[in-house]
């Protein structure tokens, strides 16, 4: 039981005998459908963003229809109008995060299932 030995001084080992699961192909598929699907929605974010445009668009609302305006204190546009702008940019970088917090997450995903296909090109398969 030698191992075999190429000319560029690499010795190839030979793999170990171990245990291993046998696994039919149609639950192999179904683990790949999932494993595809797989994804962790970065509702904190989303949430986040969401509500902080939404406060801008009915604060930005109360500006246009004169709400703001009917009050003694003549800051009051002025504090209105920064309240819509900071609301609306912190919104869309929750956004921007929510989205690249998603991306990551189905990265790490397709990382699993590019590991499934490898195991799996070891194989002869016939194709129905």
């Amino acid at each position: 039981m030698t191992n075999l030995k190429l000319s560029q001084g690499l010795e190839v080992l030979r793999p170990k005998a171990d245990k291993a699961f046998p696994i039919p192909c149609n639950e192999w598929d179904v683990l790949k459908g999932k494993i595809n699907d797989l994804t962790t929605e970065p509702w904190f974010f989303h949430s986040t963003g969401t509500t902080l445009i939404g406060a801008a668009l009915a604060t930005l609302i109360a500006i246009w229809t004169g709400a703001v305006t009917t009050t003694a204190d003549k800051n009051t546009i002025v504090i209105a109008w920064a309240i819509t702008a900071v609301c609306l940019m912190v919104g869309v970088v929750s956004l921007f995060f929510a989205h690249a917090e998603r991306k990551a997450h189905k990265s790490k995903a397709s990382d699993v299932l590019t590991q499934m296909k490898l195991i799996e090109q070891r194989f002869e398969r016939e194709e129905i």
